[in-house]
Parts: structure tokens; sequence; C-alpha cells
């Protein structure tokens, strides 16, 4: 069954989706709101089936929000020998050029090449060829190119000059991982689904041998709803095992975890995502132009055995990270006072069957299907419909039923409905230009053709157009958009991920935590005590983004 986009708000709240949590049978239950389980959900959806969404957090706020923002093939899994997943890879990120236009974006990347390298410059440049063989040459804005040592210091004169051999620049991508997250939740919704955040799994329902729905709890009104569904789908990413276990069945899982360092882009400039080698192990990291006056560093990569609900950058990632960019860019001179933001999320990789270090555990995703119960595990940002679609296929073909024919390959994504060309794209850009060229391209990256109907908040509530940071495109007709339209049911919702100045502002969006926790407060009813636990509950997801700085 296939349906045309809609970009209208979907009627009813959060009080609407809980009562049909309770009073609605589903065919799927899908447990996780991260990528993967949103996909599933978009993907379902448009096939017909009736389908719930819960998520013990927001949606996004695990794995799906902490990534390298970047859709890319997969360069550095040559090394692995894992080809499918790089033609797998190169197949969806294309179609998430087209189908996500405002959200992914084509992104340069240089390999510079230095004498002592374990990888020489002809090495380096026969691995691309290969890689865009396997692409079939389809690379976003054409072929790699070889530069001599001048020509790569031109293009990019903040790395190091001393025994430099040359570069290469070949093209991937980079996209904003909540909002790809969120829209396909929005689809999903549009076609009928229940969506709700801050809502936990808890005991399996079953007959007999078979599941037949769960017990869940709302994280904010603590109210306790049986959920009926024909099929229960664990799609937790790094806590699959934890809910695997309600189902009575063993581990699969040994999560990374990767971290990443936000600093201010004229302490570390940079035109490309630059590919490093780390001096300690010589794994793969970037520096990577994030826009807006910032730059990325990451990613770390180490198996990790604690909570999981608990993650963050510590001192020794921070370390690794500032020494592999010091290495690369020295005049740069980065220290831990430079750090304005981190973040850090943890792959869910399957457990390998031999004693390999993380980076060298296969990002390929598993399905395991029981009665009334699937979990899909592992896989990666970059083929999150193909793991969609092909969950679905097996729910239907082996427990609800038989096939039904998928759209989600020519399907827009919910903001790139119309924008089947770059000219459509920078034609809403223009429209958007009267707010000012920083406002236009934020409003139109992240929201694509809905930046539209965000800017018209402006015109019926003048304090819509008010900046959240002076320094930033941020406007309080975002935050109203996030709570209106988008889910947001919390403080750490708005500027975590819909309005991300956690992550790119100065104070990590503490000065603006007041006045956003005031304009929530009278569209959501929060009294004064509540508003107040949601600046507590903020503060204290800065604070754990700032533990590096501890010893």
């Amino acid at each position: 069954m296939t349906t045309s986009p809609t970009n209208a708000p979907v009627s009813g709240g959060r009080s609407e989706a809980l009562r049909r949590l309770a009073d609605e049978q589903f065919d799927l239950a899908i447990v996780g709101g991260g990528i993967t389980g949103a996909g599933i959900a978009r993907d379902a959806s448009l096939r017909g089936l009736k389908v719930a969404l819960i998520e013990k957090l927001d949606f996004g706020a695990g794995t799906s929000s902490k990534s390298s923002k970047m859709v890319h093939d997969g360069l550095r899994y040559l090394e692995n020998g894992e080809l499918g997943l790089v033609f797998e890879s190169v197949n969806e990120r294309n179609f998430l050029m087209t189908r996500a236009r405002h959200l992914v974006r084509p992104l340069p990347f240089l390999v510079p090449s230095y004498q002592g390298d374990r990888r020489g410059l002809m090495t380096v440049d026969l691995g691309v060829w290969i890689y865009e063989a396997l692409c079939l040459f389809r690379a976003p804005l054409g072929m790699h190119r070889t530069y001599g040592p001048r020509g790569t210091l031109e293009i990019e004169p903040a790395i190091k000059r001393e025994g430099l051999k040359g570069g290469i620049v070949y093209h991937d991508g980079r996209t904003d991982d909540a909002r790809l997250t969120l829209e396909n939740v929005l689809d999903a919704r549009a076609q009928g689904a229940v969506a709700v955040n801050h809502v936990r799994a808890g005991a399996l329902l079953r007959q007999g041998d078979r599941v037949i729905g769960l017990t869940v709890h709302d994280e904010l009104s603590k109210a306790a709803i049986d959920v009926r569904a024909r099929l229960v789908v664990n799609a937790t990413g790094p806590w699959s095992d934890e809910v695997r276990a309600l189902a009575g069945n063993p581990g699969m899982l040994k999560p990374a975890r990767g971290s990443h360092l936000v600093v201010d882009s004229k302490r570390l400039p940079v035109n490309h995502a630059l590919l490093m080698f780390a001096p300690r192990d010589q794994r793969v990291v970037f520096c990577i132009p994030w826009g807006l006056g910032r730059t990325v560093i990451g990613t770390t990569d180490t198996f990790y055995e604690g909570s999981l609900d608990d993650v963050y950058a510590d001192r020794d990632d921070a370390e690794y990270l500032l020494a592999t960019a010091n290495k690369y860019c020295p005049d740069a001179k980065l220290t831990f006072d430079d750090v304005l933001s981190t973040w850090s999320g943890l792959r869910p990789l399957v457990k390998p069957s031999s004693d390999v270090n993380a980076s060298k555990v296969s990002r390929e995703h598993v399905v395991e299907s029981k009665p009334g119960f699937i979990t899909i595990a592992g896989g990666k940002l970059t083929t999150y419909r193909r793991m969609a679609q092909d969950l679905v296929d097996l729910a239907l073909t082996e427990q609800l039923g038989g096939m039904r024919p998928h759209s989600t390959l020519k399907r827009p994504l919910p903001g790139a409905n119309g924008l089947d060309s770059e000219a459509a794209l920078q034609a809403r850009r223009e429209a958007l230009r009267g707010f000012g060229d920083d406002v236009a391209e934020n409003l139109t990256s992240t929201y694509g053709i809905r930046g539209a109907t965000v800017a018209d908040r402006i015109a019926g509530d003048a304090t819509a157009s008010e900046r959240l940071d002076a320094e930033l495109p941020f406007l309080a007709a975002q935050v109203d958009e996030a709570v209106d339209v988008e889910l947001a049911a919390t403080l750490d919702d708005v500027l975590s991920r819909r309005v991300p100045l956690l992550l790119r502002g100065r104070d990590q969006g503490l000065a603006a935590a007041d006045p956003v926790s005031q304009r929530m407060a009278k569209k959501l009813g929060w009294d004064e005590a509540r508003r107040q636990a949601e600046l507590g509950a903020y503060r204290a997801v800065v604070e754990r983004s700032r533990r590096f700085k501890q010893a």
C-alpha cells in the first residue's frame, strides 16, 4: 500500500497515543525508537500494517543521535573484506541523497599521506579505485582526485607539512542522524502508526509459547499499559539483550563505545573530513567540518561493559582524540579547554566469534525470529532502510500471513517531498532569505520543505523570531514546532536533538534552558515544580557530557 507523502501535522497528542496503545490491537509493537525501529515503523505502516512504536527515552536519543553524522559507503570496510556491505551501503547512501536531500548532503574526504605511513599514497589510491568500482563509480561529486604535497596544502592548509607526500580527495555523505530518525517517525505517524517516547518496555505478554504483546510503563505519568500485538519487534540497539532477556533469550551483543569531541572551527579549521590514523593504535579517526563554526573529532571504538544508560566520553577518550588531531594539525595545539561539547554512544555489535578489536567486528545486521517476537541487531546508520525492509519482509512471510510490497525505496521522507533536484532545494533556501542567510540555511537543512511552516509561526507570534543563542541560527519557533509537531516531551528532547544547543552551543544551551522551559511549560501545562525538574534533568545531561574533564 503506497500513499502520497504528507507534511501536515498529525492530530492527537501524547494522551491520545497512550489511549490507542491501551485500546487497539496492533500487527507490530516495535520496542526502540532509534533509526532501526523508526525505519521499521515507517516501512510497516506504508504496507498497511497497524504499528505501535515505543521508546523509553526519546526518538533517536541513544546510538541514533550519537554517530559520526556520516552516511558513508564504508571505505574502511574494504580492509575487513566486507565487500557486500560496501555495495549495499553505496546504494542506500545514493537513495538517501535523493529521498532525504535536505538532510543527507555530499561531504568531501581527504586522506593525507605521510612518510612512514603503513599505507602509502599509491596503496590508498588503489583502495579508492576499488572502492569506487564497487560503488559503480557513483560518487556524489565525481571521482576521487590525487594531489601532491603542494596541492594538498592548498586545499587543506591546516595539516602538518613535515613528511607530507600528498593526498587523495573522495566524496561521501553527512547527515543529522537525530533528524533522520525523527523524519522516519513522523512519516510512520502520518500513515497511522502510534509513536510514543518516554515509554519503557516491561514484561512480555504470552499465550502458551507465543508472545502476544507486552506491558509498557509511561515514564512521565507512571501509568502501566498492556499493548496487544501479533508481533513484538526488539529494535533497541545496544539494549537488545535486555529486551531479549524478557523473552528468556541469551545475549548476542558486545557493544562498542564511540566518543566525539566538538571544538570551535577557528581552533581546528578543516575544509574536508580529514581521515587520520591515531598515533596510539593506528585506528581511523576523522576531523569533520560540521558547519555553524564547529569541527567534530571522532570516533573512538572500544568494547564497553559499563551501564548502558550512563555512557559518556571519558578522559582517555578525549586525550586519544586530541592527540590524533594535534598530530595532523600541530599548529592547533588543542587542549581540554578547547572542547565545547562531547557525545558518546554505543554500537550494537554482534558478538564476534573470535577475540578481535571493536573496529574489526562486522557492521552487518542479524535478525532472529521466535513465535511472536523478533530481534534485529547490528547494522549501521547508512543501511537502516534496507534493514527495516528485511525485517518487515521476514515478519510478513513468517508470522503475519504473507508478503506485501514495500515502497520506501521510492518515497521521500517528509521534508524532502518535492525536492527532486538541487535547484528545488536552493529555491526553498532562497524563499527564506528574509530571515537571514544563516537562518535560511538552518531551516532548509533541518526541515526541508517544512521550513516554510516553521517560518510561518513568526507571522503569528513576534516572540517566535527570537534567537535562542546569539551565535547560532536557532529560533524560538523551532521550540514550538518541536512540541506541537515533533513529539518533544521534555526539555532534553528539545535542546539535545530538536534544537541541538547541547552539542553546538558554547555553553551547551544552559543560558537558553530557562526561557525554553518557560515556553514549553505554557504549551504542555507544566507547573513550576515540573519546570524546575526539567531544568535539573537537562543540567545533568550537560554535566555528563563534561565528565571527560574529571581525572
